[in-house]
């Protein structure tokens, strides 16, 4: 099989606890407590004189939010790494989403019971992500607050294990995020702060798993996820398949049919007998059906044992007709197990072509007399072929007396007596 790469389950876990993520979190979290200890001891005159290092830091960590929903949601288990291209990469939805953030904050300050103020939180638990979910879709802010088209993401959301996760870490963030910013514990504060950062890396890696895992149904273009991994898979197999086919096509019209059939058997038992119908079905369209024939041999051992006999039946007719009505398989068990089943015309009168030779193929088969017996019961059994099974019989007596004596002779013999007396 071709070298494709399989899509592995995005993972929402392990992805903060990766190395770039870890010294991340510390460099920034380090950075948000310096902030936050300023506002707490200096006042608002403190975040003014920083208000230029305070934009830039936000700007870079939710820029970096942006490119793990961006990236995870388009199927990469793969990040980029943090660096100053994510400003100028992501600037347009940066800004768009510093303005959707104003927007909910702001409403917040018109809100004056307690009750609703924490209805609200929870109202913007839900419906912020959704609005980062449309700018990162449309890059349209007028979209990105349209109730409307809130309500439409809300109805395209299937509600499954992914975006329970992240319901979950939305829990996780809101209070990591209490603790952090709503509590003052002293130098305790950067613990709390790198654990909400933490969760925040691990919120936003959740919502893009949850926006990949609806790509479908929210008409988000994903450029690798498993339907594509699955597409580009078939496509390299259908590539080897053709290229291995016209490959003994060639053998074989150079007359080299026993090396194509030795090369079709290695590559059918490296690929585990996957392929095996597909080839068949390309070989028995060829002008030269000798490959197939012999091919089939094995196949049809390989259907039975699987009791895929309607694919076995198809596969010993092209065969049987191929061959000129005649043909032999490896094993007297399939024989058996093909006389039980023969319920059909068309499928008795194959059985009986393969009984043709069942003396000769399984000599000493303690079954041959009742298989020989078998087959002129199925040829009596075709209307037009009555006279020759009675011929078949009568030769079958001359050969072997002792046939006299079995069970099955003497109901044949009693049948083609009636038939003939009719």
């Amino acid at each position: 099989m071709a070298n494709v790469e399989k899509f592995a389950p995005l993972l929402v876990a392990p992805f903060s606890l990766r190395l770039n993520n870890i010294l991340a979190v510390i460099f920034f979290g380090l950075l948000f407590s310096y902030f936050l200890a300023v506002a707490r001891t200096v006042g608002a005159g403190g975040i003014v004189w920083l208000s230029l290092s305070i934009y830039v830091s936000f700007m870079f960590f939710f820029g970096y939010l942006f490119v793990i929903v961006d990236y995870t949601a388009r199927g990469f288990q793969r990040i980029p790494l943090l660096s100053a291209n994510i400003l100028l990469d992501e600037k347009s939805r940066l800004f768009k989403e510093v303005v959707l953030i104003g927007f909910f904050a702001s409403l917040i300050f018109f809100i004056e019971a307690e009750f609703w103020k924490v209805s609200f939180v929870i109202a913007c638990l839900i419906l912020f992500p959704i609005a980062t979910v449309i700018i990162i879709m449309e890059e349209s802010l007028v979209s990105a607050i349209n109730p409307w088209k809130w309500l439409r993401v809300l109805m395209d959301l299937e509600f499954d294990k992914h975006l329970g996760q992240f319901l979950l870490m939305q829990l996780v963030t809101l209070f990591s995020g209490y603790m952090a910013l709503g509590i003052n514990l002293g130098l305790f504060n950067l613990v709390t702060m790198i654990v909400l950062l933490m969760a925040m890396l691990t919120l936003f890696r959740s919502l893009g798993v949850v926006l990949h895992s609806n790509a479908e149904s929210l008409g988000f273009p994903v450029q690798f996820g498993e339907r594509i991994a699955r597409s580009q898979q078939d496509e390299a197999r259908e590539k080897l398949l053709s290229e291995f086919s016209t490959s003994l096509y060639k053998l074989c019209n150079l007359g080299k049919a026993r090396q194509a059939f030795e090369e079709l058997e290695t590559y059918l038992q490296a690929d585990n007998y996957a392929c095996e119908g597909e080839l068949f079905s390309r070989m028995s369209k060829w002008e030269s059906p000798v490959l197939a024939i012999k091919a089939g041999q094995k196949y049809i051992e390989r259907l039975c044992d699987q009791g895929q006999f309607h694919n076995l039946w198809a596969v010993l007719e092209f065969c049987c007709t191929a061959n000129n009505g005649d043909y032999r398989l490896l094993s007297s068990n399939t024989i058996l197990k093909l006389i039980e089943r023969a319920e059909t015309h068309q499928q008795k009168k194959l059985v009986a072509a393969v009984l043709n030779h069942f003396e000769s193929d399984f000599p000493n088969h303690p079954r041959t007399t009742e298989m020989l017996l078998t087959r002129i019961r199925f040829i009596a059994e075709d209307g037009d072929s009555f006279d020759r099974a009675r011929t078949l019989l009568a030769e079958l007596k001359v050969q072997n007396p002792d046939v006299l004596a079995h069970e099955h002779f003497q109901q044949l013999a009693r049948a083609l007596d009636v038939k003939q007396t009719t």
